[in-house]
């Protein structure tokens, strides 16, 4: 059967949660932040991150029975631990509908630090079929956990762009919001919550990245939005990037900058989750991958000039939000509301959720900040 072939980047096609496609050769990069912020990411740690197409899907109507990807796979490989399979999901009229599992060996692994890609990175065709001749609308999920770059969507039949009329969610935070530890693409969090409140959600979770980034919140101000949410804290912590002198004054700035182009859309703050390494104790956290545990190498006297622990960053979040208290928008949810004290088990590594975590934080999401009398619920 001879196919159609759209080519990236398309006007038939939609690459929702990518603002910035780069084409290059018969590849189209994929980034999840805007070409303009380019220069001004730090590391190549956050570089790597944002390529990582968490949230990311194209989004077209079609009548095809067939739908191929072709695609390039980059994922990590991470210091004495297994590598992730890429996975990829097919939602038609948004009920989940396949599923395909790209193995370790069949993409490009990176070593992290340095993300260097060291070989050539080999195009993989992914197939699904079976889909039916009728009008339909799709959406193809791409990996949570590795960097996709785009070549190629084949069809039966033409496609055409989507109109999509659900309310815009945008979310922005940390390796839990980007979800890497999730089953599949649609169950981060943010997904399954957005699932439930029947919303559409572009997801702005970058690993090890939520700190008040300026070019993060001028990118949040510049998008279309009907509720915004901002996870933040555990990073703070990790990288005992603050003290708490300056991540109240990064976390206002962050604030007023989203409120210059969303001034009275709803906002909803989300404190961390909890971490028993660093509850109570500063951070750098320390990761074995080996053991697949979480310590900190923090010093608790530092705790007095200011040092943060996720005790610490509650507060400051509090006092930040008791300064804001004429803005009716802006609410805060407890992390521990989401993912409960009692409820570390879920943290397989001590500081991530595993699957089953991330589907309760996905669930009470949905109810607490979109359902009845919630922050985000539809006015």
């Amino acid at each position: 059967m001879d196919l159609l072939t759209e080519r990236f980047p398309s006007p038939n096609i939609d690459v929702v949660g990518a603002l910035d496609l780069e084409p290059d050769g018969d590849v189209t990069r994929l980034r999840r932040l805007p070409a303009w912020t380019r220069g001004q990411v730090p590391t190549e740690n956050f570089a790597f991150v944002l390529r990582m197409t968490s949230g990311v899907r194209l989004a077209f109507e079609t009548e095809s029975d067939t739908l191929e990807l072709v695609a390039e796979f980059i994922g990590i490989n991470p210091y004495g631990a297994v590598p992730s399979p890429a996975v990829l999901e097919l939602v038609v009229d948004g009920a989940a509908r396949s599923r395909r599992v790209i193995p370790a060996d069949r993409m490009t692994l990176v070593e992290p630090v340095h993300y260097a890609v060291d070989r050539p990175v080999e195009p993989t065709t992914i197939r699904f079929t079976g889909l039916g001749t009728a009008r339909k609308s799709v959406e193809l999920w791409l990996p949570h956990t590795a960097v996709t770059d785009l070549v190629a969507l084949r069809s039966s039949a033409p496609v055409v762009r989507a109109v999509d009329t659900r309310r815009r969610w945008v979310h922005h935070g940390s390796s839990i919001s980007q979800g890497g530890e999730a089953e599949a693409p649609t169950h981060t969090w943010p997904a399954i919550a957005a699932a439930r409140a029947g919303v559409h959600v572009h997801n702005l979770g970058f690993s090890g990245n939520a700190v008040g980034d300026p070019f993060v919140a001028r990118t949040i101000r510049d998008l279309p939005a009907d509720v915004l949410s901002l996870e933040i804290g555990i990073n703070v912590v990790n990288g005992d990037l603050m003290r708490r002198r300056m991540f109240e004054p990064v976390l206002h700035g962050f604030l007023d900058t989203v409120r210059d182009g969303h001034p009275r859309t709803p906002l909803l703050l989300v404190g961390p989750i909890p971490c028993p390494a660093v509850e109570t104790l500063p951070g750098p956290t320390v990761m074995n991958w080996t053991t697949r545990s979480t310590s900190t190498a923090g010093d608790p006297r530092q705790l007095a000039e200011g040092a943060l622990s996720l005790t610490g960053i509650r507060e400051a979040i509090a006092t930040v939000l008791a300064a804001r208290e004429d803005d009716p928008k802006l609410h805060y949810l407890d992390g521990r509301q989401l993912l409960r004290p009692n409820e570390t088990h879920y943290l397989d590594d001590g500081l991530h959720p595993n699957a089953r975590g991330y589907r309760r934080m996905g669930e009470r999401f949905a109810k607490t900040a979109f359902g009845a009398g919630g922050a985000l619920a539809s006015a």
